[in-house]
Formats: structure tokens, sequence, C-alpha cells
């Protein structure tokens, strides 16, 4: 404890000694920061990850402010149509942009939407119109980049020896232009075994090779890609959003690479799409995998395993025991303020899925086909943006529906209100959607959510939120209907350019095991920018969570609390970073569960869960060549709990109450 007491101490009485400098400390990370906040409990570390992993893509590859089309905007997906018409407008009346920094002036761009557009755009000069046609410019300079982490636990588990809890990934990218781009990837999980009879090479293995803007061929991809249109009724295995802040961001429309770390959300086979004139567009598809299921001794599955991991001999007896046929078509048209589409999909399984006994089993998919089509339609002007997708699903009891429907009524650049409105039948069911819910599938809810936005009160930006959401079949747990409603503000006070302080209060009642609990989340964090080169955050975090007496059980309450410091480092040449962070967190049980970012190696999950009582040190370092070719990473962490003798339990059990972890990541980069 010694060790803690001291970095407590140093923590703040170091800050009084930091000097002048002229670089932004971590920016990134603060985007990061902000997007994991936003997500708290809800995201797992894969769907975290894959995230991270196509921001950082579209960060890697910026989009040119003075060249891009509609079209190339619209890709980013916190961009609403209204962002991306002010920003064509803007350079038709001013000809070009000279800087990023011109971004303020547009008032239709809010104040967040502008901080998160300097990380995936450029101003480049604009060219003599003959220069674009030679033939090297036309097809690019090529760049590859190499990337391989390592996760070293400096512990021992009950279940497995000390190397095989290493785990491992290597990814390797050429990209030539923006003609072509080849991948490829391999990793193992902690846990898992390398050069076995399991598992001959790495447990997950792929790549892609993708071809783009090749005549009327937009992009064609053959191997590992993602894929999502409309608002995610029928397909969407790409970004996937929270219900509060990201919630008009709007789905990626079209077919991309799959490049993250998840083995889960993703199709493997051939996708295209042909442009035809200004207005018109085709995609399709066709995705063969192996999924991960338990096969009974009938033949059936009841579901697909969606862990990724292969550790142990149940887990490795349901690895790849699931083949999975999918084919989809979206076709596309887009005329001014106007869009629309219709999509249609075909699922087969190579195994019949059975329903179980209990009640939330009963509206599970049963079958070997399945299938779904839908309409997607949408209008935008200056002050109202409209949109939605209307779906219908197929199955053996005949399918059911679903709808999800927008409006924004941009009243003002600085005040905007947003209406969602949703309703998915019981009896719908598309295994590859993701949209807008409450629940964690497309299936059993209507609800209707309200988001207030409202920027530039003097020195305050304020978003508040609400939904109410029913589920009219039993969930898990439940043997009836459940109702339940959240609702949160957040208010952010800019107190100079490089300090703010963020305000977030969320309550949420649902409804489970047929008793209804309420949870109230505190969230404050002052951020302060000494200089370009040092700044320093403090978080502070409250958790009640509450369940009322019923005439079965008394009423029953829980508290958890965090107070984390953090320090940043950045060196003049930004050759250098560190990151030092400390969490003191006291729960009194899991219901009271906290969530906190921390930073990471590139695209690994930031968001640690805290419970009981204890304290954590995690350090991360980021050294830097100076022609930025070679990058290496490095976290080291310790968590120590005064409540316990020994953590987690089963074969995942750690026989002391220390877990210290390393983290190792070297990235090569040549363009």
């Amino acid at each position: 404890m010694r060790v803690f007491h001291i970095y407590w101490l140093l923590l703040f009485f170091i800050l009084p000694t930091l000097a002048n400098a002229q670089q932004d400390v971590g920016e990134w990370e603060e985007v990061m920061q902000q997007m994991a906040e936003e997500m708290g409990g809800d995201a797992d570390s894969q769907t975290w990850e894959a995230q991270q992993e196509i921001l950082h893509e579209l960060h890697e590859n910026p989009i040119d402010l003075n060249r891009a089309t509609r079209e190339q905007l619209l890709v980013l997906p916190f961009l609403s149509e209204n962002a991306v018409d002010a920003l064509l407008a803007y350079r038709t009346s001013h000809h070009a942009f000279n800087s990023l920094g011109e971004l303020m002036l547009i008032p239709a761009l809010r104040s967040d939407v502008c901080r998160w557009l300097r990380f995936f755009v450029t101003a480049e000069p604009v060219a003599p119109a003959s220069a674009s046609s030679h033939p090297e410019r036309w097809w690019g300079r090529d760049s590859h980049e190499f990337s391989m982490r390592t996760d070293i636990p400096l512990y021992k588990r009950d279940g497995w020896s000390w190397q095989h809890g290493i785990a491992n990934r290597m990814r390797y990218t050429w990209q030539q232009g923006r003609h072509l781009d080849v991948g490829l990837r391999v990793e193992k999980d902690a846990g898992e075994t390398l050069f076995t009879r399991d598992n001959p090479f790495w447990d997950s293995y792929g790549g892609h090779i993708m071809l783009s803007d090749v005549g009327v061929l937009r992009r064609l991809i053959v191997g590992d890609f993602k894929a999502g249109f409309g608002e995610g009724l029928v397909l969407n295995n790409g970004l996937l959003f929270n219900k509060t802040t990201t919630s008009l961001w709007h789905t990626q429309n079209g077919v991309r690479p799959h490049r993250s770390s998840d083995e889960v959300n993703y199709l493997r086979g051939v996708a295209a799409t042909a442009a035809f004139g200004q207005h018109w567009s085709v995609t399709a598809l066709y995705s063969y995998r192996r999924l991960d299921a338990a096969v009974d001794a009938d033949n059936t599955v009841a579901t697909i395993s969606s862990t990724g991991l292969h550790r142990t001999a149940g887990e490795l007896s349901r690895k790849g025991m699931l083949g999975s046929h999918t084919s989809a078509i979206h076709a596309g048209w887009k005329h001014k303020a106007w869009h629309a589409g219709a999509t249609a999909l075909y699922q087969y399984y190579d195994h019949q899925f059975r329903r179980g006994s209990s009640p939330y089993q009963q509206i599970r998919p049963e079958g070997y086909q399945f299938g779904a089509v839908s309409l997607d339609y949408g209008f935008h002007s200056a002050y109202v943006t409209l949109g939605g997708e209307t779906a219908r699903s197929f199955d053996l009891h005949g399918g059911g529906w679903a709808t999800l429907n927008k409006a924004t009524w941009s009243i003002s650049s600085d005040l905007s209100v947003t209406a969602i409105q949703r309703f998915y039948s019981k009896d719908y069911y598309a295994p590859h959607a993701a949209a807008f819910a409450e629940n964690s599938g497309v299936q059993n809810e209507s609800g209707l959510a309200l988001l207030v936005d409202a920027d530039h009160l003097g020195p305050f930006a304020v978003r508040a939120f609400f939904d109410l959401f029913h589920s009219p079949w039993p969930r898990f747990t439940m043997t009836r209907a459940s109702t339940g409603w959240e609702a949160s503000v957040q208010t952010t006070m800019r107190l100079r350019r490089k300090s703010s302080l963020v305000l977030l209060y969320r309550v949420k009642s649902k409804e489970s095991s047929d008793r209804r609990h309420y949870s109230h989340r505190l969230r404050t964090t002052y951020v302060h920018g000494f200089n370009a080169r040092w700044s320093a955050q403090a978080s502070l975090l409250l958790h009640r969570y509450h369940e009322p007496p019923t005439p079965a059980a008394a009423s029953s309450s829980s508290t958890g609390f965090a107070f984390a410091p953090r320090l940043d480092y950045t060196s003049r040449s930004s050759l250098l970073r560190l990151s030092v962070a400390a969490v003191l967190f006291r729960t009194d049980d899991f219901s009271s569960r906290l969530f906190l970012y921390e930073p990471s190696l590139l695209n690994s999950f930031g968001l640690q869960q805290l419970y009981g009582r204890g304290q954590r040190l995690a350090a991360t370092l980021r050294l830097r060549t100076a022609n930025k070719r070679w990058t290496l990473q490095a976290k080291v962490g310790v968590t120590h709990y005064s409540d316990r003798d020994a953590i987690s339990s089963g074969f995942l059990r750690i026989p002391s109450s220390w877990k210290p972890d390393l983290q190792l990541l070297l990235r090569f980069c040549l363009r």
C-alpha cells in the first residue's frame, strides 16, 4: 500500500512544477474517453475495440475537405446531412478551405462536431486540374502498416498456465492510394493455445482485398467485411451506438473491410457496390462463415456463441460447428434532399434452430432459413431532417414487422430537438440487425426517445435525453411484460481553451426478475490544461442502486463511489506521450459497480469495470520515431482489492488480491 500512498502524493504535488510548451495534449484520447463514457457499461471489449478500429481507420485516412464529395463526407457517422451541406456550401462560397480552423466559422456545426471533425479531415491545397490526370497521382502512393500487440499477465489463473494467458494480435495492411487495400490479421486470446491439434495456428485469422473507385465499381471486397444499410433493421455490423449522445449518429451505409479483433460481428465472402449515374447505387454480397454453437444430439442448436473464446474443452467443442450462408442486396437512390433504398437479406444455417421452454425463449428463432426485406427513406432541409426504415422478416412462423423513424428539428444553429420512434415486434428476427434499442437485439421492443441538444449557451453546452421503452413479451428473467425509462442530462462548461468541466447525471428505471430497480449515476470530470505539454483531470463517480419493497421482498440498496485523478504529458515534438492514472473505488456489491475510462493502447479496451473495494494504478507510454514510422506503446496496470484474497472464480480464479498486467504494442508504418 505504500506505493499507492507515494503515488497519490506525487500526483497532487507535482502539478505546480509543470513547464510551458506548444502542442495539444492527448486530444485523440479525449475523443476516445468521451465515446467510452457515453457507452458506459453497454459495451464489451470486442464491441469497444471494433468501434475504435473503425474510427481509427477513418482517422488514419482523413478526408480532404477541398476534394470530398457529399457521399464521402457522409461516411463519417457523426456528420448529419445538414452539416455536410453546410461544409459544401462554405467550400463553394470560399472556393476552398485554407485550414481546419475555418470549421469554427460554420454556424451549422456544433462545437463537439467541430472537435471530432478535426481528427478525420484535412484541408490540402487545390492542385491544378492537369495534375490530377497523371497516372501516378491517380493511382496514388503505397503505404504499409504492421502492428503487433501482446498482453502479458503478471499473475497466474487456476485454469491455465502463465504462458497460455498471453494474448497476441498481429495485423498487416497494404494500401495503394485510394484504389487498392489488402489486409491480413491473426489473433490469440488469453487462455487459448498455439500450434496444437485444436489450434494448429492462431485461433483466429482473416484478411481482405479491396478495390475502390474503378469505373462504375465503387467498391469490391473479397474476404472479411462489414456492411450496413438504412437504420440497421436488416443488416448492420459496422458501428454500434449507445442510446444517448451518439443517437444522432447514422449507420455507415455500404460495405467496408473488417480489420478489428472482433471474431463474431463480421461477414466473410465477397461484396460489391456499383454506381449508376449520379443517383443510383447497388450493393450485393454473399458470405459463408463457420460460427460457434453447441449442437445437441438431435442435430439442433439453441443459440450462437458470441464470445469468440476457445480456451476450455467446452468452448473448443462449440468452435465452428454452425455453417452460416448470408446473401443480401441493397439498391439506393439519392436526389438532392431525398434518399431512399431497399434491402433484401436471405440467411441459411446448416443446423436447425430450436426454441426453449422458458417464456423468453419462445420468441427465439426456429428453423434453418430466415429472411428480411426493408425500405429506408429520408429527407432533409435547413431546419428539418426526417429518416427511417421499415422492415418485414420471414421465418418458419411467418415473421414480424419492425420500424425505426427519426425526426430532427434544428431550431437554430445552437439548438436542436430529435425524436426517435421504434417498434420491433416480438416475431421480428433478422440475424444481422443492430439498431437503436434498449435490449440487445432488434426484437420485442417499442419506445420513444427525445434528445435536446443546446450549444453555446454562454460557456455551456447542454444535452438532455429521455427514453421510454416497453417489452410486450417476457424478457430474460421476466415472466410478464415490462416497461422502463431512462433520462440523462449532461452539461459541459468550457472554462478556457484547454480546461473544461463535465457533469453527467443519468437515472434509469427498469425491471428484472419481475422486480423494478432504479439506477442513479453521477459523473463529474474536470480537465485542466496547464499548457500544451501538461494536462490533468480528476473524475468523481457515484452510483446508487435501489430496489423498492414488494409484497414478496424487502427493499435493498447499494452504493458505489470512485475518485480518479490522471496526469498527461506530451513532449514538444509529440514523439513521447505519458499518461498516469489512479482510481480509488468503493462499492457495496456488483449492482453498484462503476465504469471508468483510462488511456490504453491503440484500439484496445480502455473501459474498466470496478466493484468491491480497492485501488488501481495504470501508466501508458507512447514512443514514436521522428519520421513516425515506428511506434512503441506500453501499458502497465495493477489493481489491488482490499476486500478479498482471490479474484474471480472457477478456471478464471486468480489466487491473490493483486492483479498486475503488462501490454505492449509495436507498430511500423511506411508511407
